[in-house]
């Protein structure tokens, strides 16, 4: 299992955070959470690399796109959005937002900035809903 992984498990047991591990090598920790008035489970995945003491997170499942939504428009809110943002970014795979981001870690600051990097990626995914909601109500 992965040194950093563990860590991260353990610090995330400690809060009373529930999560899985995965992953060939049990690298990868990801955490499902049922937002109020969302009928599909956010999902997010930490990956963790001990190689290079990094974590890699995406935050799944934010906002979902219907094909007609996918414009040029859209990449356009896409591309100031990740302007504005220093420590993440907003990306399209198919049809989900996705939040991306990426730190360095050690075994013992792992749980803390993986939290505080996902209260930091919901505040851009509440920024990003606003934005894409008054796009789409646009004429």
């Amino acid at each position: 299992m992965s040194i950093l992984a563990e860590a991260l498990g353990l610090q995330l047991k400690n809060k009373e955070i529930k999560y899985s591990v995965h992953g060939d090598n049990r690298e990868g920790v990801i955490i499902a959470q049922q937002l109020p008035n969302v009928k599909i489970p956010v999902t997010i995945l930490m990956l963790t690399d001990d190689k290079t003491n990094s974590v890699s997170i995406r935050i799944y499942r934010l906002y979902q796109l219907e094909e007609s939504e996918i414009t040029g428009n859209l990449f356009f809110l896409l591309n100031q959005m990740n302007a504005r943002y220093r420590w993440g970014k907003v990306v399209l795979d198919e049809q989900d937002i996705v939040i991306t981001m990426d730190a360095l870690v050690t075994p013992f600051s792992i749980g803390d900035i993986c939290i505080q990097l996902v209260y930091y990626g919901v505040q851009m995914a509440d920024e990003v809903y606003t934005s894409m909601e008054k796009l789409k109500y646009q004429f």
